[in-house]
């Protein structure tokens, strides 16, 4: 694990001790690297004197992972899983802004039109294969509140994804986490593409509420 001391060492200086969540996480490190330098930015690091060293050297780490990531590509999740996994997520979480925005997105990335309208219908549609299922269940109950994820959910993601592919599905949910409620809370107002892509296909499930254009 020394691969990852500059990240473990501030959670030991800040908690004294390491999180087992970000155990979990290295198994991604690209992924372990982007949340620890989003964390960091928000919270701030350890000792203030040494910020921007320690900030840099992440950096320069951080980068290293991703441009490796990106050559094994091959373990990635299906980016339109990505966005039906998005969708699911956000509307469990009840964002009508991230709901458009990553129903547009599915069809930005190819995924026909009939499948998104019925992508609430994911557990017995023929549109759906066993492996969408198992990622979308996990998202809906990942999305709901509170959390209704169980071991069965986990053991029926674990036939179809490696834990590689488990932590960037796991990662997908919780970034729309993160802009589910900052869009929420922020109340922001749709952009006109999505806007108008929501109102067109999304109608009957589908409002803008406080998103509305402004």
């Amino acid at each position: 694990m020394k691969e990852y001391d500059i990240i473990f060492n501030e959670a030991m200086k800040g908690m004294g001790f390491v999180p087992n969540s970000l155990y979990r996480m290295s198994a991604k490190p690209n992924i372990l690297g982007a949340f620890s330098m989003l964390y960091a930015n928000i919270k701030g690091f350890s000792n203030s004197e040494t910020s921007t060293w320690t900030g840099i050297k992440l950096f320069i780490k951080n980068l290293r992972w991703t441009l490796k990531a990106k050559k094994e590509s091959h373990l990635e999740v299906p980016t339109y899983l990505k966005d039906l996994i998005s969708n699911i997520t956000s509307s469990a979480a009840g964002c009508r802004y991230c709901q458009a925005h990553t129903a547009h997105t599915a069809y930005k990335n190819g995924v026909a039109i009939e499948k998104i309208q019925k992508v609430w219908e994911f557990q017995t549609s023929d549109l759906f294969s066993e492996k969408e299922r198992a990622a979308l269940n996990f998202a809906l109950a990942a999305g709901s509140i509170p959390n209704q994820v169980t071991t069965a959910h986990h053991q029926k993601l674990a036939e179809f994804f490696t834990e590689s592919q488990i932590i960037e599905i796991v990662s997908t949910i919780a970034i729309f986490g993160f802009l589910n409620r900052w869009n929420d809370s922020m109340a922001t107002a749709l952009e006109d593409e999505p806007f108008q892509f929501a109102t067109k296909y999304l109608s009957e499930n589908w409002e803008a509420g406080k998103h509305q254009k402004k």
